[in-house]
Parts: structure tokens; C-alpha cells; sequence
């Protein structure tokens, strides 16, 4: 990261603007204005059918009650099996007319994920939002599964009605209400199903098998997932022997699915660790898989297509492959279910005679100490095979700090010392100092986790362990330096050592370990024989990702030229090269020409390259799908990357020297990047132009020049950047920062001349969703947003010429948010005309605009428009008392706007207006305490008020409106 000071005021100025463009639109998510609209969308899928009589008996022990200060709110306990509809029930009351006229949008906490051991964790959140005296609020305690104590349940009683959805029937005494849920009947639940899409063939046999979904929603969906997938089955075999109990699970696949057991409930499980344990635990045997990994991953992709798995996230450049998912809590109780079956046992410590696995959730303060108090019982630890710690989030790479110490040395060598037959040990985020050398005694040991902690060195009795396959310590940043005879694991396959900065070399005769797959960092040290370059020779079944750290230290002789390209089977390839070792440009251009990678190389990431050319083999490359350079010093040209077919992510970030991105311009081609769908230029400060000989081109050769299918564009302090292939096509996201326009003047323009209209196929950026411009000099030409007909966010930051919005405002019909910022000379009341027909905008954030007076001109108009956020404008005095048009207007917030005297009285019409946030406004905010203010009367019927003095400057986020 770049130090300067100037560079990283820059940086902090305008990355937390775009940070959330990118998220949504780069990932395919939405803004919520809360947790509780996200889980709608979720929510109503299965189950929100057949539970009229339970909605309506809910809504009048709601609406029954006395509300107000003096009265007693209702406590109502929803309980029942996972997947049975809890959650989808809370959700139907809270939508219901009836009670939102009375409680408004609920204040809606995931209390799964909540600690028991401080109750105020959930008291808390209701606080915050209740601070103005709101007692009129509707609280749902979604997913409570620990107990909490009768004075945190009347605490939050003092500020509204509670719902509580649990698994856990001894939760209800403290509630007032109980409503157990059961299963659908026969009827409902073939209605549910045929309500799904599902097909009306083979009835009798399917409503055998619903039978035994017991009346379950969930499982109904899972079902009817599970025909769609395999439509072929029914004809081969009798439907009713697929699924009595285990989902129509293949004899195979019903251990698999038993492991999930041992896995927290909405864990985020990552896809390779998995599959690791799997392996690990002797589930797939290599005598009859000769892959047991794609086996394993054909198996997740079954899980996938069942929908037992959800959530699930893909890897871009290898094929889509699942990189992680989740599980449903109703498939964790059949998961449960199975394993019992199977001899497993579910996660935490039960007391259960055949006790073969242990799992625990580091969510839990107490987790370790069950596992010691576990120990004591020395009869059945001795036979335990498993130990798996869970940590929820694994936490970022932070140099100097230690992760809190919550396994000491006794107990770890407690652990050791009594689970002899252990196959699987994690212990990652633990904060382990050490580790004792008992360790090297668990002759069984295939799999050690001990990622996350603060271990220094590895006991050297650790490569006794002659059937260890995986050793994972990603993230042991003290970690200096591996065991000497690590050669002596024979079957290591796969070994985890990114994030231990502190390791400079690797032990010599690692080209030992044949069997190894996964080396995620070779480290090449200095001045050390040990690390010369055949250590990595022999393994050429590397798989996954492999970062070289320091290859121009390598000693290159010999047949040196083939020993990277014999790796056919890596997909992701870092060079990272010493950036501060001066005077070795010719040895880093000398190294990565040597390394050539195999063709099949999906992702190659180049990083403090000081060369003056990059490899000539780059665009041989023919499976590359990203390729990413960063912190580059060359000035030349880079290879021809146009030439590479499959390449979708290509990034360019801080190349400080770079002029030109190509040699030339080829006037007989007009479309370039056949696969490019994301491209970002990133602190290129001297980038001029795409092509060097880009002089000798005139400009309409030049203008006709596109990218195939570019959807995603950024373009960040590169303001020298004038010249570069159109991007008519971008459909999702173009960020400009610092930048010229010119490349977009000319693409708005593609089309117009006889040349470029044969091309266009449709309007230039007339798919576009978001757009985030900051910083931006020269304005874009007239009526420039008129193409942007798909447009949905708009971002303006930092343009500081920008007299008025831009003309053709009004033509942007599917626009939904704008947010406009730091622009000084910037007068809206010049736009009135621009507002009237955007009937979809809903969201208008107005920060640091000191010519703004009042709210726009014409912005009554907007009968859409669901939020108002105005943040220091020192120039605000009054809001127009046509405010009162604004019938969709849910949110208004007003914060640091000094002189702004008073609210109008048209506030008070707005029947919709839900949250009301006030803070540092100094002249407004006595008008506005509750009773004794003078504009009180025209905000006391709003739900959520927060009205604030602070000069500590807390995200909203943490409000729970």
C-alpha cells in the first residue's frame, strides 16, 4: 500500500463511496434497509401457505393488548422443528396492515447469532433504537436457541411487543403466548407441493413420500427440488425407496451428509476443507476413487442441486466449482439424524456412549471448556477420532496482533496425551503459544488445523506423523519457519502456509513430499542452497494456487525452462518479487521468463515486478481467465493480451511507469477481448493511451475500436488515460475516478458515424446499472445521460465544477438511488424540470452542498422517493412545506446541518415516514425533544426518532430502526 500522503488522501476520500457500488453490483447483491427485508425475499419461498389460523391468533394477542407506556406488551414464543416456518410466520404477522399501522417495521434481530453468556447483547440493539422513548415497537427474536434470563425479557417488554421463533420449547416460559407449529397435513402439504411448479404425475407415489416429510415446508421444497433434478428417476426405480428418511441420499452420500452434523448451524462452510475431511476421516478410499477429490466435488454439486446446501458461492475462473455454502438448519437436524445412524454425534458434547467425533462452536465462551471437562472421562476420550473447533469468521491478517489465548499449553498437551486415536485435530483460533511435542505420538493423525494462532515455531516431532495428509497454519504470522525434516511426511498432500510472513525459506527436501497438492507459498530464501529452484521439481501435481515468493533469488541453470510448465494441473499462479531489493531488474526479468507455467493456467497475479518487459509467454497462455498486475515498474508496453481467448478479469493496479497498454492499434479489427467482461485501471498515473502507436491511427479507425463484451468497468487516477478501446456493452457497473472522460465521450458517440452503426447492436451503456463518477475535471458532452436508460444508482463525488445536473436527467427512467457529494458550485434548483417522471427513484442522499437551500425544486414531485439522507449542508435553512407530497417517504435523516432552524409542518402528513434521525444540528434539535418542542407535534407520530449531539461520527448501521 502506498504511504504518500497525498496518494492515500485520495484513496480515503473516495473508497468507502464506491465500496458500496462494487459489493452490490460486482456480486450480484442488493442494499437492504435492513436485515429483517433481506430475509423476507428468503422467506416467503416455502411455507407461507396454510398458516392463516396461526397468522390470525398472533395478530389479535398483538392488536388485544394495551400499547403505551402504562401498558403490558405481549410476549409471543413461535416454536417448533427447523424448517417447519417459523421465521415465514413472524415474517407474514409483521407484513399484515394491522400491525404495522400499530408497531410499524419491526426491530428484527438474528438471535442465532447472538452470545448467551451477556444478555445485553440482545437488550442492547432494542435500546439504541428505542433511545427518543418509543414504546411502541414490535421486537422479533429470530432463531433464539440459547436462554436468556426473565429480566432481559422484561427489559425489552418496556419497549414493545416481542415475537420469539426457537427450537427450544423451554424457552416458553417465558413467554406469555405459545404457539407450537406442527406439520402440514396430507392436503397441505400436496398443495404446497403443486404450488412449487411441481408436476401432478405419479401422485401416489410422491404423496408417499411427503408423508414422510412429515408435514415439514422445507422439506416439501427439497423434495420437489430433488424431481426437478432427477425427473428420469421415477421411471427407473420406486420413488418411495428414494427418500424414506434420508432425502433420497445415494448409499454413498449418506456419510457425507452425516459429517455436516458436526458443523454449527449456518456455518459458512468452505468447500475444500470439507473435502479435505472427508478424506481425512477415511470416508472416500483412493482403491476406489482414483480422484477422490472430484469425487467429492461432484458429491457437494449433488447436495447443491438437492438444496441442501445454500448460499452457495463459485469460483469465477475454475468452471464454477463451489467454494462455500451453507447449510440449512432443518438439513442439519436430518444430517443429526443421520449420524446417529452412523455412530456420529451432533455438534457440542452430549453423552453418548459411542462417542466418536467432537465438534464446538468458538461462538461459545465456554467451548473449551467442555473439551477439558470431556477429558476427564478418560474411558471414552481415548476412543475419540475427531476434534473440530469452529470459528465463524476467520479473521484478516492483522501484523502485530495476537488472537486471544483460549487454549493454553496444559490443555492442548491434555488433549494430545488422551485422544490417542485421533484422526482430525483443528484447533485454529485458538491463540496456542506452542504446541506441545507430544503431539508427534497420534500415529493416526491425518489432519492438523492450526491456523490462526500465535505459534512461533513447530515442535520438529510433528514429521513423525507418518499418515499426516493435511497441514493447514494459514494466518501463524509469528510462525518463523517450518520443521527441518518436514521432508519425512510422505503422504502430505496438502500444506497451508499463506499469511506466515515470517517464514523466509523453505526446509531443504521438500521435492520429497511427491504426494503433495496443495502448497499454497514457496518461499525462496536468501543466500540459502536449501531453496534453490529443484526443490520444486518433483511435484508436479500441484493443484489450486501456488504463490512464489522472491523467484528472482532462484539460481537458474541447466534445463531449468520446463520445470514450471510440467505443473498441468495449478490453476492460480502468484509471483511476488522483492520490491525493495534495488539493482535486480534484470534477475526478475530473467526468473519469470524461466517460469513459464503450463497452459492450462487459469489465474496468473504478477506483483512488484521491476522488469522492463514483462515474459513473452504470457499471451501462450490460451485457459487464462484473470490476470492481475500490481505494483509494477515497467514503462514498455505488455504482451499482446488480446490474444488470450478465454481471459474475463484482466487489473492493472499502481503501475506507476506504464505509458502504453499495447504495441500497436490493428486498424482491421474492430472488436477486441473476445472473453474481457471486467477491466480495471487502478494509480496509472502516466497511462496516456491503450496503444503506442496510437499517432499514426487517425480517429475514426480509432473510435470504431470496441470491447466484445466488457460489463464491468473502473477506471481510477489514470487522469492521463485518453485513449482506449469503447465500451458500449457495460451492463453492470462503470466507476470513474480521477480520470478523463474522453473515452466515454467517445463511446456515447459510438454508433452515430456509418462505421460504428454496422457494430451497434444496441445503444451505447443503455444497460448500464450503477455508475460512480468522482473527481471528474471536463464535463461529459450535452444531454450525455440520455442513453443510460437502464441506469439504477448514480454517484456523483468530488466535481467540483459541476454548476447543475447533467441535462437529460429526466431520461433516466430506471433510476433508483442518487447520491450526490462535495460539489461546491452545484445548484439543484437548476434541475426543478429533471424530476418528475423518474417513477422509480427511491433514495436521494445529499452530502457537503453548501448551495443547497432547501430540498431541489420539483423533488415533491417524486412520488416514489422512500428516503432523504442530507449530511452537512451549511447552506440548508428551511425544508419546503410541500414535503407533505411526499406520500413514499419512509426515512429523513438530516445530520451536521447547522443552519436549518425548523421542520415544516407538512412533516406531519407524511403518515409513511417510519424513522426520523436528527444529529448535530443545533438550532433544530431543541425544536424536535419529545413535548416540550416547538415542531414535536408535526414528528410525534413517527415510529423511530433518534435526535443526537455527537461529535463522534458512529455508522448507521449499528441503528436498529
Amino acid at each position: 500500500m502506498d504511504d504518500g500522503g497525498s496518494f492515500r488522501r485520495r484513496i480515503l476520500s473516495s473508497g468507502e463511496q464506491i465500496k458500496s457500488s462494487i459489493v452490490r453490483h460486482l456480486k450480484g447483491s442488493q442494499t437492504k434497509n435492513s436485515e429483517y427485508e433481506d430475509l423476507l425475499e428468503k422467506s416467503f419461498i416455502v411455507g407461507a401457505i396454510h398458516r392463516e389460523k396461526e397468522e390470525k391468533e398472533i395478530i389479535e394477542i398483538l392488536l388485544k393488548e394495551p400499547a403505551g407506556e402504562n401498558g403490558v406488551h405481549p410476549v409471543v414464543a413461535i416454536t417448533g422443528i427447523a424448517g417447519i416456518g417459523k421465521t415465514t410466520l413472524a415474517c407474514l404477522v409483521c407484513e399484515d396492515n394491522q400491525v404495522k399501522n400499530r408497531f410499524g417495521s419491526p426491530i428484527w434481530l438474528n438471535a442465532a447469532a447472538k452470545s448467551f453468556d451477556d444478555p445485553e447483547s440482545i437488550a442492547g440493539p432494542v435500546k439504541a433504537t428505542a433511545t427518543c422513548g418509543e414504546t411502541r415497537s414490535l421486537i422479533v427474536l429470530d432463531d433464539l436457541r440459547g436462554e436468556i434470563s426473565e429480566s432481559t425479557v422484561s427489559e425489552l417488554r418496556k419497549h414493545g411487543a416481542i415475537i420469539v421463533t426457537t427450537r427450544r420449547t423451554r424457552q416458553s416460559d417465558k413467554a406469555m403466548h405459545v404457539l407450537l407449529l406442527e406439520g402440514l397435513d396430507e392436503e397441505q402439504s400436496w398443495s404446497l407441493f403443486t404450488s412449487l411448479g411441481s408436476s401432478n404425475k405419479h401422485k401416489e407415489e410422491i404423496s408417499e413420500i411427503l408423508r414422510n416429510c412429515n408435514g415439514v415446508p422445507l422439506a416439501i421444497k427439497l423434495v420437489s427440488t430433488f424431481l426437478e433434478s432427477r425427473a428420469g428417476t421415477l421411471q427407473e426405480a420406486k420413488i418411495s425407496e428414494l427418500l424414506p428418511r434420508r432425502l433420497m441420499l445415494q448409499p454413498h452420500e449418506v456419510q457425507l451428509l452425516a459429517y455436516v452434523s458436526l458443523f454449527p448451524d449456518d456455518y459458512l462452510i468452505h468447500a475444500d476443507r470439507l473435502i479435505h475431511l472427508w478424506i481425512a476421516e477415511g470416508f472416500v478410499q483412493p482403491e476406489y476413487h482414483s480422484d477422490p477429490e472430484g469425487f467429492c466435488r461432484l458429491v457437494i454439486g449433488e447436495f447443491v442441486d438437492l438444496g441442501i446446501f445454500q448460499d452457495v458461492k463459485r469460483e469465477e475462473e475454475d468452471d464454477g466449482v463451489v467454494k462455500s455454502c451453507r447449510v440449512h438448519p432443518y438439513v442439519q437436524e436430518l444430517a443429526r439424524f443421520v449420524a446417529k445412524k452412523e455412530e456420529f454425534i451432533s455438534t457440542g458434547m452430549d453423552h453418548s456412549q459411542l462417542l466418536l467425533r467432537a465438534s464446538f462452536d468458538l461462538r461459545l465462551a465456554d467451548s473449551v471448556s467442555k473439551l477439558y471437562l470431556f477429558l476427564k472421562e478418560e474411558k471414552r476420550a481415548k476412543d475419540l477420532k475427531t476434534i473440530l473447533f469452529h470459528a465463524m469468521v476467520e479473521s484478516p491478517l492483522v501484523l502485530g496482533n495476537q488472537q486471544e489465548e483460549r487454549m493454553n499449553e496444559y490443555t492442548c498437551d491434555k488433549v494430545l496425551s488422551t485422544c490417542k486415536a485421533l484422526r482430525v485435530l483443528a484447533l485454529q483460533h485458538l491463540g496456542m503459544n506452542m504446541v506441545p511435542s507430544s503431539i508427534g505420538k497420534l500415529r493416526d493423525l491425518t489432519y492438523i488445523d492450526l491456523s490462526h494462532n500465535n505459534i512461533e515455531k513447530l515442535p520438529n516431532s510433528i514429521t513423525k506423523l507418518s499418515q499426516l495428509k493435511t497441514l493447514k497454519l494459514s494466518q501463524c504470522h509469528l510462525l518463523k519457519e517450518l520443521p527441518k525434516d518436514l521432508k519425512d511426511l510422505t503422504k502430505l498432500t496438502h500444506l497451508h502456509i499463506d499469511g506466515c510472513v515470517n517464514i523466509q525459506s523453505m526446509p531443504s527436501g521438500i521435492n520429497k513430499l511427491i504426494s503433495l497438492q496443495t502448497l499454497s507459498h514457496f518461499v525462496v530464501g536468501k543466500n540459502e542452497p536449501m531453496a534453490r529452484y529443484e526443490e520444486l521439481n518433483d511435484l508436479n501435481q500441484l493443484t489450486g494456487n501456488l504463490e512464489i515468493l522472491y523467484p528472482e533469488r532462484l539460481k537458474l541453470q541447466g534445463s531449468s525452462s520446463k520445470w514450471m510448465n510440467q505443473k498441468k494441473h495449478l490453476r492460480r499462479l502468484t509471483f511476488r518479487l522483492d520490491q525493495h531489493d534495488k539493482g535486480k531488474e534484470q534477475h526478475q526479468e530473467e526468473a519469470l521468463q524461466v517460469l513459464e507455467p503450463h497452459p492450462n493456467l487459469t489465474v496468473l497475479h504478477v506483483v512488484g515486478y521491476k522488469g522492463h518487459k514483462f515474459p513473452s509467454w504470457i499471451p501462450s497462455l490460451c485457459s487464462l481467465v484473470k490476470l492481475s498486475l500490481y505494483n509494477c515498474a515497467t514503462r514498455e508496453p505488455l504482451p499482446p493480451l488480446d490474444k488470450l481467448p478465454c481471459l474475463k478479469v484482466l487489473e492493472l493496479r499502481r503501475m506507476h511507469s506504464l505509458r502504453f497498454i499495447a504495441e500497436k492499434c490493428d486498424d482491421s479489427v474492430h472488436r477486441v477481448f473476445p472473453s474481457l467482461k471486467k477491466l480495471t485501471l487502478w494509480d496509472c498515473p502516466e497511462l496516456e493511451s491503450w496503444w503506442r502507436n496510437d499517432n499514426n491511427t487517425d480517429g475514426e479507425s480509432r473510435n470504431s475500436i470496441i470491447f466484445s463484451c466488457i460489463s464491468s468497468l473502473q477506471i481510477q487516477y489514470c487522469p492521463n488515460l485518453t485513449r482506449m478501446p469503447l465500451y458500449p456493452t457495460l451492463d453492470e457497473i462503470l466507476v470513474l475516478v480521477d480520470s478523463s472522460v474522453e473515452p466515454m465521450r467517445d463511446t456515447i458517440h459510438y454508433g452515430e458515424s456509418e462505421t460504428g452503426s454496422k457494430e451497434a447492436k444496441v445503444a451505447p451503456f443503455s444497460k448500464l446499472k450503477c455508475m460512480f463518477i468522482a473527481s471528474i475535471q471536463k464535463s461529459p458532452p450535452e444531454e450525455w445521460l440520455v442513453k443510460f436508460t437502464s441506469l439504477e444508482e448514480l454517484h456523483i463525488r468530488d466535481c467540483l465544477q459541476l454548476e447543475a445536473l447533467p441535462s437529460g436527467f429526466k431520461h433516466l427512467k430506471s433510476l433508483k438511488s442518487l447520491t450526490i457529494e462535495t460539489c461546491p458550485v452545484l445548484d439543484l434548483d437548476q434541475s426543478c424540470d429533471e424530476w418528475e417522471d423518474l417513477e422509480k427513484f427511491n433514495s436521494l442522499v445529499i452530502r457537503e452542498i453548501p448551495k443547497l437551500k432547501s430540498l431541489p425544486m420539483g423533488l415533491e414531485k417524486v412520488k416514489s422517493l422512500r428516503e432523504i439522507r442530507l449530511h452537512d449542508c451549511a447552506g440548508l435553512t428551511s425544508l419546503p412545506e410541500k414535503i407533505e407530497n411526499l406520500t413514499s417517504l419512509v426515512r429523513l435523516e438530516i445530520c451536521q446541518c447547522e443552519n436549518l432552524a425548523s421542520l415544516p409542518k407538512g412533516i406531519e402528513k407524511l403518515k409513511s415516514l417510519d424513522t426520523l434521525i436528527i444529529r448535530d444540528c443545533p438550532l433544530l434539535m431543541p425544536r424536535c425533544q419529545p413535548n416540550t418542542g416547538n415542531d414535536w407535534p408535526q414528528i410525534a407520530h413517527v415510529k423511530n426518532i433518534l435526535v443526537k449531539q455527537t461529535s463522534q461520527d458512529f455508522g448507521l448501521g449499528k441503528l436498529r430502526m
